[in-house]
């Protein structure tokens, strides 16, 4: 900290400016400003709010203007400032886009919020409480190994490797007891929004705690009323997305990423685009806290971090009850097709399984990473397809509304009637498929099975996720059809089929990531199969059934994936052997943009540094969204740091955004 009675503070405006400016402390305020503190400042003719992140005894400029007044809005504390310092700097995004992440609109604003609850006061709530489990030697051996780590109070990572059902859950409640009886925090992070209510009922049942919510779909009201309580300490134990990292806990010491591989974690939409499993790790070294990060298909990198050390990994290798792993079947559906004389949606083998299932008693998961009715409309003509008006992709048919949709900005129009190309009245098609037209085939062929679906149409609103978990858990479905949201930590006792259809369908998307991506998610859900005493069953369908990483997650063979992931990012130099960053630019025309990321390019060319490989500038894969046309590099580097500079001090006419150790490179 500067000196207390620093007479120039350094600031960086809520809005306007990214670059810091100086103003005069009034005397007043001399001994009361921090770092981190919220003021408000006259700026050309009108005030401003802004955070001081400098206090000096002098400035470059000889006459500056006064601060007005200090805002009562509390400041982050010492830890989660040098965590925004950090992010500003490895992300290369200027501060005050950054700090807009530790603090709720409202609260920075000060303006009232609605008084509206979100912290669960579980001492006063009806739940059926349980008692910690007896673990088996894996899981003792692993909370073993975590009570070292939180006895020391000192910073360390654990990557406990468990495959799904093999009780990393038991594992993360007993060592938020052991946290919380030192009188420490505890962060438990989720990929997934719909995660949170099942991590709720079981948090409620096992601790006698205030609990808050933390994550974007909460109304304004209800995460200001969370920060409040959780800087004053009045709740010690935070559930939430990605986003709750940033919360003001008091006092951690401990942080659970669970699911850690999501790409779910990784914010690529606006500056910073940080990835919030590498924050929670930086925080909890800020923070001097232990660190879990829990998966059943770790990210090759934080793998990677394991066996060179810098992580204590601890493997789970077998599930935690009585219950076995599921037996996995794989599907050719060019076979099926010609068995069936044309297009189906389900596999004999599929079909069968669910009848049975129904007949049981017990219920199915089918996961499509695809929604809507059909991917698209196209002329048989002149085979042009349907395309949103402001982006480069064509529109999914969703049957339910009646209209065509773009999946990037939403835009809707009518169905046509003629080919918008050629004119064409009769020749216009319907191709692909997705969760609504599996949804509607099911029901055609076994009328009375009860189905739900979970997809980003059917939980646009707050509740919505909640009250599908819900009702599915209640065994009010029998089938629950969905996208990856489904392929996530669910835990449902009934399951016993899972059916993955398009198996193969992301092997073919063109980034490095693909094959991990594929493996993760049929490992996890198929996880889902078979979680109690009932045998667990999965059916992959698939048009590649000979296909490596198809067979590798059929045979649940992480080490064999590891393996052979590993040889293959390490012949072309791809993370965890460097960092990559990616640079895109964006704009209204075309030419224009391009140039404008050429001219970026050049800057780094120029640089000549030395561990730095540059790759050419390239269209986007969606060339044009939202009416911005987007041309894009990459670059390859052994440290970020080597980049830093050049990076934080681009400027350009064009807006252009910088997005370091990104999940995926379309």
């Amino acid at each position: 900290m500067s000196d207390l009675r620093a007479s120039v503070a350094s600031v960086v405006l809520d809005q306007n400016l990214t670059k810091p400016l100086d103003y005069k402390v009034p005397e007043s305020l001399q001994e009361a400003l921090q770092v981190g503190m919220r003021v408000e400042v006259p700026f050309r003719s009108s005030m401003k709010m802004a955070t001081i992140v400098d206090l000096k005894s002098t400035s470059t400029y000889p006459q500056l203007k006064s601060i007005e007044r200090l805002l009562s809005t509390p400041s982050i504390s010492n830890t989660l400032w040098k965590l925004a310092e950090w992010m500003a700097q490895y992300y290369c995004a200027p501060l005050q886009k950054t700090l807009r992440c530790f603090t709720p609109p409202n609260v920075r604003k000060q303006t009232a919020p609605k008084k509206e609850k979100l912290t669960l006061d579980l001492s006063q709530e009806e739940f059926f409480p349980s008692q910690p489990k007896v673990l088996n030697a894996e899981q003792a051996e692993c909370l073993a190994k975590i009570e070292v780590s939180l006895n020391a109070k000192q910073y360390a990572t654990h990557l406990i490797h468990g495959v799904t059902g093999s009780g990393k859950t038991e594992i993360y409640l007993q060592a938020i007891q052991k946290a919380l009886s030192q009188g420490r925090s505890a962060i438990f992070l989720v990929p997934e929004i719909a995660l949170t209510s099942q991590t709720i009922e079981r948090f409620r049942a096992r601790f006698q705690e205030r609990i808050a919510i933390w994550h974007h779909r909460r109304s304004l009201g209800e995460r200001s009323a969370a920060w409040t309580d959780l800087q004053q300490g009045k709740a010690h134990v935070v559930i939430g997305a990605r986003s709750a990292i940033f919360c003001p806990a008091q006092n951690v010491g401990l942080i659970i990423v669970d699911e850690e591989h999501d790409s779910s974690y990784k914010q690529a939409d606006e500056t910073p685009c940080y990835h919030g499993r590498d924050v929670a790790v930086m925080r909890a070294y800020l923070e001097g806290a232990t660190i879990l990060l829990g998966s059943a298909t770790p990210s090759l990198e934080s793998r990677y971090n394991a066996e060179i050390g810098k992580y204590t990994l601890s493997t789970l290798s077998t599930r935690a009850s009585s219950a076995k792993m599921p037996t996995i079947h794989v599907v050719d559906m060019q076979r099926e097709q010609k068995t069936a004389g044309g297009f189906t949606h389900f596999s004999n083998l599929l079909l069968d399984g669910i009848k049975k299932r129904w007949q049981n008693g017990e219920q199915t998961l089918l996961f499509l990473n695809r929604r809507g009715y059909h991917r698209h409309q196209m002329c048989a003509a002149c085979r042009e397809v349907i395309k949103c008006n402001h982006c480069d992709l064509g529109l999914t048919f969703h049957k339910e509304e009646g209209h065509l949709r773009c999946h990037l900005c939403d835009f809707v129009r009518d169905i046509p009637r003629s080919c918008p190309s050629c004119g064409s009245g009769e020749t216009l098609q319907f191709r692909g498929f997705g969760t609504e037209h599996v949804e509607k085939a099911l029901l055609a062929m076994l009328p009375g099975i009860r189905t739900l679906r979970m997809d980003r149409d059917t939980t646009q609103r707050k509740q919505d996720a909640e009250t599908i978990y819900r009702q599915f858990k209640a065994h009010k479905a029998d089938v629950l059809i969905g996208t990856q949201m489904i392929a996530k930590g669910f835990h449902f006792p009934e399951v016993t089929l899972v059916g993955v259809l398009a198996a193969d369908a992301a092997l073919h998307i063109p980034d490095f990531r693909s094959g991990e991506t594929v493996f993760q998610l049929i490992t996890q859900v198929a996880g889902r199969s078979g979680r109690s005493e009932l045998a667990g069953e999965v059916v992959l369908q698939t048009y590649a059934p000979e296909h490596p990483m198809l067979l590798l997650a059929a045979a649940q063979d992480y080490a064999g994936f590891y393996t052979q992931e590993l040889e293959e990012r390490k012949l072309f130099d791809y993370p965890p052997f460097s960092h990559l960053i990616k640079i895109t630019c964006f704009g209204s025309e075309a030419q224009a943009t391009q140039e404008e990321a050429l001219r970026l390019h050049r800057q780094i060319e120029v640089a000549n540094l030395s561990g730095i490989t540059l790759l050419p500038v390239t269209a986007a894969t969606h060339t044009k969204v939202k009416d911005l046309y987007r041309f894009q590099f990459l670059i390859k580097a052994q440290k970020v740091r080597d980049l830093k500079n050049i990076l934080y001090n681009f400027t350009s006419k064009l807006r252009f955004k910088i997005d370091v150790d990104p999940s995926n490179l379309l």
